[in-house]
């Protein structure tokens, strides 16, 4: 067993999962250099792929902004903004990439095919990757960083609950296909009102998830990582939503209450 399988081993995956994967590299790949090991992120990609083997699916996030930003997405060449993994994936001939230009994931295994055909326009809507996690019953893995930075799939409970902070916006921009084809397209995307402003604290919610058992911590090396049930996770986030005013999800810059008016 190599140390890239060791390190996998720690998470408890089993042959057939769906995982979504989620790091941030720079202090693993440090506490390698101190083992002598030069950190090779292709390599922790394949045992990830060996531990869930052909029958699973892995999901790597390759979230990017530029369509909504600069009107120009380009599906084989833009590179996500969510981590190296994804942009190493993005270059892999094993994976595929869905097909939303702010919320598109990378995707290997047995559902590569169902997850890169979704047409979803909005990023959460139930058609989505993120809805598709709920119905498979995805875990995603959290390697070497906290719920703040990876936990996006708030955000879809967030959509889903309707809350009453953020709005569907759409945007349209040029979109080149895999193809090499430029088509004007347009996709949603559920904004933040901008007269609200939030300040994460999903940490709050990792911590109820540990409680009830439906994440786990995990020690790697020391780096903060954890196995989150996403589908378990989903109702507990939306009865926060719903009956507490998102008290464990964010802090407002106003009174909950003058939000929550529903």
């Amino acid at each position: 067993m190599n140390e890239y399988e060791k390190i996998v081993s720690q998470f408890n995956l089993q042959k057939g999962d769906s995982i979504w994967l989620s790091s941030e590299l720079i202090k693993l790949a440090l506490i390698l250099k101190k083992k002598q090991i030069k950190f090779d992120g292709n390599e922790l990609i394949s045992a990830f792929q060996n531990s869930v083997g052909e029958e699973g699916t892995i999901l790597i996030p390759t979230f990017s902004f530029d369509f909504s930003n600069k009107k120009y997405y380009d599906i084989l060449h833009t590179k996500g903004t969510t981590g190296a993994l994804g942009n190493l994936a993005l270059h892999r001939d094993d994976f595929k990439r869905t097909k939303h230009p702010m919320h598109s994931f990378m995707v290997w295994g047995k559902d590569k095919r169902l997850l890169t055909s979704m047409d979803n326009k909005n990023s959460f809507g139930l058609d989505s990757p993120f809805g598709y996690c709920i119905g498979n019953h995805v875990k995603q893995v959290i390697l070497g960083t906290d719920y703040v930075h990876a936990v996006t799939f708030i955000h879809y409970a967030e959509a889903t609950c309707n809350v009453p902070y953020r709005f569907a916006k759409s945007f349209t921009g040029e979109y080149v296909t895999e193809n090499g084809e430029i088509e004007i397209r347009t996709y949603d995307y559920v904004a933040r009102k901008l007269e609200i402003q939030p300040e994460e604290a999903f940490n709050r919610m990792g911590n109820i998830l540990e409680t009830e058992g439906i994440s786990k911590k995990i020690d790697i090396y020391g780096l903060e990582s954890y196995l989150v049930d996403l589908a378990k996770s989903y109702p507990i986030i939306c009865k926060d939503i719903i009956e507490n005013k998102c008290r464990n999800i964010y802090d407002f810059n106003i009174p909950r209450e003058e939000i929550f008016k529903f």
